[in-house]
């Protein structure tokens, strides 16, 4: 007869029974120590970020800017980072300036280089003139910024409603979206995307009455080469970058450009260079719904000859997907051999 209370096939030693536990609760005690390790890493980590916060506004004020917020506050744990300011400002010196009723902040704990803002509210932006311009923008709309160890890698704003006061004029847009990026290629190319599904306007072009307050799904896709050093050259202002373009020298290459506008179906892509202020190259436009052109120009009263003409003649040319094409030769825009333009000169 086996003896019961010493019989391993029913009953497993002590030392063995502790081993069989430790390990069954190892997995847990190594997550309790990964959550640990990363707490640690997410405090020390906001510490680094708002002493990083203090020295750019110690810096911008030192060099004459005017940065203030009414509170800021720090969360976002455990997934990001986000910082939140109630009631900033930023004044530059010498530029426009910024007000906000919130500026948000993320950042993501494992990507340093890309950073997410939201201003959600009224924003007022007073430029250089003291001209003040109001934009409303809801809480889904977002900039972004993103760089690596080069420079900027990509910046992009979002917005999905937002409603403008600009020089007096309203404005109010749906899925507006600009993407810009250096060219990979070369860094001082710049890479331009810009689309939306909906922009109203407060008034109809006093030229073009015909053409309505509604603008539907647009696109715009374009390279400009040797951007940066002209926008250097021109300390940023935009009334002075064509100047600073065309003594520089660079190009343009319009990859693709969709303008839908009331009856106006719009379409346009080419490729110009700019050397010694001289400007080359050439570019091709066509229309689509030639007939709705047509109607709106009817009932505005505005289908002279002239009209006549130059919608036939983009009719013509876009049937089978075509464009109508022109040639720039040393400024001068030619169809043909024929010249119907000029591109202006830089200013004295």
């Amino acid at each position: 007869m086996s003896n019961y209370w010493n019989d391993p096939g029913l009953v497993k030693p002590v030392e063995e029974r502790r081993r069989s536990r430790f390990w069954l609760f190892f997995p847990f005690l190594l997550l309790i120590a990964l959550i640990g390790a990363y707490s640690a890493y997410w405090i020390y980590a906001r510490g680094e970020i708002e002493h990083g916060v203090d020295e750019w506004v110690a810096t911008e004020r030192a060099r004459g800017a005017i940065v203030d917020y009414e509170s800021r506050e720090i969360g976002g744990y455990p997934f990001r980072f986000a910082i939140e300011f109630t009631k900033p400002s930023y004044q530059p010196p010498s530029m426009a300036s910024w007000q906000g009723e919130q500026l948000q902040v993320v950042m993501q704990p494992w990507n340093w280089k890309h950073i997410i803002a939201r201003s959600p509210g009224r924003n007022l932006v007073t430029d250089v003139q003291g001209i003040r311009h109001t934009f409303d923008i809801d809480g889904k709309s977002a900039a972004s910024l993103s760089w690596t160890a080069d420079g900027i890698h990509r910046a992009a704003l979002s917005l999905n409603e937002v409603s403008a006061l600009v020089d007096g004029h309203a404005y109010t847009a749906e899925a507006f979206s600009l993407n810009l990026a250096p060219r990979p290629e070369n860094a001082s190319d710049l890479l331009v995307a810009i689309q939306w599904e909906a922009l109203t306007l407060d008034a109809a072009p006093v030229e073009a009455p015909w053409l309505g307050t509604e603008l539907q799904p647009s696109r715009l896709i374009a390279e400009i080469h040797n951007f940066y050093p002209a926008w250097v050259r021109s300390g940023g202002k935009l009334d002075q970058l064509y100047d600073a373009y065309l003594e520089l020298g660079g190009g343009v290459e319009l990859g693709q450009l969709l303008l839908n506008w009331g009856p106006l179906h719009f379409g346009a892509k080419g490729t110009l260079t700019v050397e010694n202020r001289l400007v080359n190259g050439s570019f091709g436009v066509r229309i689509d719904d030639p007939e709705g052109l047509k109607a709106a120009l009817k009932a505005a009263d505005r289908w002279r000859l002239q009209e006549q003409a130059t919608v036939a003649t983009l009719e013509t040319a876009s049937a089978n997907d075509g464009f109508l094409m022109f040639t720039v030769e040393n400024n001068q825009v030619k169809i043909g051999t024929i010249m119907v333009g000029q591109i202006p000169a830089p200013a004295p």
